[in-house]
């Protein structure tokens, strides 16, 4: 065999041959635990987009209608184009549920970002491997101004003291049963003081949590944070986001955690029922990598440095989602703001 080999082809380019059958297998398909990933995620999704042609995906998910880009012009126009909002709308418009990208094709447009793995407004990740990327609309995108600032209302008036509203109270875009993690932050002018957040089986119970936390950790560190709480809390701007999980990733190998790790995300894992994560700024402190801040996170946590690999953790994105913010209170002007000595006021 080695002879005949010899005798057809010259070594160098059976080696390039080889390469680019390799090359034609990539194109044709993908792997069946690409493949079994990929369907496992869209399981129960309603009506999904295919976004490329899927080779060799054969995709029969339960729960799950795919359509093709072709049957909806409409959304088809909206991901050539650069504008996420108008995507939101013709998803919303076709009662479209998810994109699933076939990443292994060009893109243009928001359907490019998609396939990069680049966060996207009014879109949340779900899951992403080497042949896919799959996304759903935002639970949390309608949500108006209004109610927005009067979340973070209510978290200042938590911080502070008031009792808890009832969750009936709350309107039922944020009290419906959709588990999230909440965090609530307390800023004084561009520096962050504190913050802490909470996991719930609704955005309401978990702000309710995160505000109830975070006043507890300010009366037990105020001397470290500048004062009693009632004294500094109507000098500081409070904020409530959304971490939020922006998708589950299938590939492991280091190379594919950076680039779907983007400087917009953090990174986070899941063991056993317990979530440990790190923020985007301290995954990207530095010089550091995600996969670098995996490891030290692994460590951190009672993990094996190198777990990347491990079946039994669950590796996402996470993102931290604005939601609202509530600002201090405006300095009266008490007609002392330009003295420049005692004697300028003593002689008024």
């Amino acid at each position: 065999m080695r002879h005949m080999l010899r005798g057809r082809y010259a070594p160098g380019s059976f080696r390039v041959f080889m390469l680019g059958l390799a090359a034609l297998s990539l194109l044709a398909g993908c792997s069946d635990a690409d493949r079994n990933q990929i369907e496992r995620a869209v399981i129960g999704r309603g009506r999904v987009v295919l976004v490329g042609d899927g080779s060799g995906w054969e995709l029969h998910p339960s729960g799950t209608t795919l359509l093709p880009l072709s049957g909806i012009p409409a959304l088809a126009e909206a991901l050539r184009g650069t504008d996420n909002a108008a995507v939101v709308q013709a998803m919303t418009g076709a009662n479209v549920h998810g994109l699933l990208i076939d990443v292994r094709q060009s893109n243009q447009g928001v359907a490019q970002q998609l396939a990069q793995m680049t966060r996207v407004n009014g879109l949340q990740g779900v899951f992403f491997n080497r042949s896919a990327a799959f996304y759903v609309l935002d639970p949390l995108r309608s949500l108006s101004p209004a109610l927005r600032e009067g979340l973070a209302v209510v978290a200042r008036k938590l911080v502070a003291g008031t009792m808890p509203p009832r969750i009936s109270s709350f309107p039922e875009a944020v009290r419906r049963l959709d588990p999230v993690e909440v965090m609530v932050l307390l800023r004084s002018g561009d520096r962050p003081r504190l913050w802490r957040s909470a996991r719930g089986s609704s955005f309401a119970r978990a702000l309710l949590t995160a505000a109830a936390v975070a006043r507890q950790r300010w009366i037990e560190r105020a001397a470290s944070l500048g004062g009693r709480l009632d004294v500094m809390l109507p000098t500081l701007r409070v904020e409530v986001s959304l971490l939020t999980d922006d998708g589950e990733l299938g590939t492991r190998s280091e190379s594919f955690v950076d680039r779907a790790i983007t400087v917009e995300h953090g990174v986070g894992f899941e063991r056993k029922g317990s979530w440990h994560y790190l923020l985007p700024d301290a995954t990207h402190r530095g010089e550091r990598t995600p996969s670098v801040a995996y490891r030290q996170l692994f460590t951190d946590n009672g993990v094996p440095a190198d777990s990347m690999g491990d079946g039994d953790l669950r590796l996402y994105r996470v993102a931290v989602q604005p939601i609202g913010a509530s600002n201090p209170a405006p300095v009266k002007d008490d007609g002392l703001s330009d003295v420049r000595v005692p004697n300028e006021v003593l002689e008024r």
